[in-house]
């Protein structure tokens, strides 16, 4: 079988959303399937990539820029638009697989790839009901509904893209991603002497991470003289503008601690997972801090609510406001003598909800969409026919 993988992550060398797709590649590659990767131009050196390369997959890259008009109009124009278009065509896959950080990131790619009447299917890592697809939405829709499957990594993030699109998206599935943990017995509790350490595990990019709200929000005098540390990992475009934030509400207890590649070890010093997210798709921070049996506290957006159970595993805020989160907080503060035991139930969770081998899964279930050998023709004209 010969497979097409697409990432359309622009912002970023690397993130989650790109482990479930590489992955998948390499595993099919290493099964002896012909192998075709189309990455941003700066992704190239990135491990996962190079690894792909070692096992002989053909990498191509591209240039973002973003979806104006006259772009669309010249890809209309020029049949398989820019050079990379023309060499995925001359690959000819019987599968694409288009992976969007967003929902909206592959609607250009998904009407290049329909030019060729190949099969594709589209992964959506994340949503937000701030994400409409205004000017977008024919383009859009047609990506959608022609796509012979649509996988959605939580059931929040497809229910609102069902609602985005008018359409109950039949052709829609959850899919889980890997996660960066051993499932091995969860790490020793931190002891307790010392003081309670929260750790956001997160990109600095406040913007989706929200660790604003999480430093506004231990700056209320009920937080200030608690024994308390907050401890940052992660690195992003904010990070200058939370250091600047914290040092503006003088926070002495926030340490910026940066990339740590042992998941386990930060687990090991911590005792709460704090993710004060404004939207989200499944975090991986999530999946891997309850799988070292932590309890967490959480925005209910994404699917944060799924797989963190309100007062069982951790906490849920309704909304990624101050008000909400430090409320949600302060109800974790008072029952901080029960988080051990939450953290079991995390871990207990997770082994039932979470997959361990999620790429095997999907990698089956892409080679299952080509022997269905769907056929997109009766749903190319669904959507000319309700204009």
């Amino acid at each position: 079988m010969k497979f097409a993988f697409v990432s359309t992550m622009c912002g970023a060398k690397w993130g989650g959303s790109e482990e479930l797709w590489s992955q998948a590649a390499c595993r099919l590659k290493k099964e002896g399937h012909d192998v075709f990767v189309s990455v941003v131009y700066w992704m190239r050196e990135s491990e996962r990539i190079a690894e792909l390369a070692k096992h002989g997959a053909q990498i191509e890259t591209y240039t973002p820029h973003k979806p104006d008009r006259i772009r669309r109009i010249r890809d209309r124009l020029l049949y398989g638009g820019p050079q990379v278009y023309s060499r995925l065509a001359q690959f000819k896959p019987d599968l694409v697989i288009i992976s969007q950080g967003g929902n909206g990131d592959g609607v250009d790619w998904a009407r290049v790839v329909r030019q060729t009447s190949t099969p594709y299917v589209i992964i959506v890592n994340c949503n937000s009901d701030h994400w409409w697809f205004g000017e977008q939405f024919g383009d859009a829709f047609d990506a959608y509904t022609n796509s012979q499957r649509v996988f959605c990594v939580s059931h929040n993030n497809l229910d609102l893209l069902r609602v985005q699109l008018g359409d109950p998206l039949l052709n829609a599935e959850i899919v889980q991603n890997p996660f960066n943990v051993s499932t091995e017995p969860s790490p020793d509790w931190p002891a307790e002497s010392a003081g309670w350490h929260f750790a956001s595990v997160a990109r600095l990019a406040a913007a989706a991470k929200g660790q604003d709200l999480l430093l506004q929000t231990l700056a209320r005098p009920e937080w200030r003289n608690r024994p308390v540390e907050l401890n940052l990992y992660g690195d992003g475009p904010d990070k200058l503008a939370l250091r600047r934030i914290s040092e503006m509400l003088q926070l002495r207890n926030v340490n910026f601690c940066g990339h740590v590649s042992d998941v386990r070890n930060i687990w090991g010093a911590n005792h709460l997972c704090v993710l004060p997210s404004r939207f989200e798709g499944l975090p991986l921070a999530l999946v891997e801090a309850m799988w070292c049996g932590r309890p967490a506290v959480v925005t209910d957006v994404g699917g944060n609510a799924e797989l963190c159970i309100d007062g069982v595993t951790g906490f849920v805020a309704q909304a990624a406001l101050v008000q909400s989160f430090a409320m949600t907080l302060e109800r974790a503060w008072d029952l901080r003598m029960e988080w051990k035991e939450m953290g079991r139930a995390a871990r207990s969770r997770v082994e039932n909800q979470i997959s361990k081998d999620p790429v095997a899964l999907f990698s089956k279930r892409l080679k299952t969409c080509v022997e269905e050998k769907f056929d997109i023709a009766p749903l190319a004209s669904t959507l000319v026919a309700s204009r």
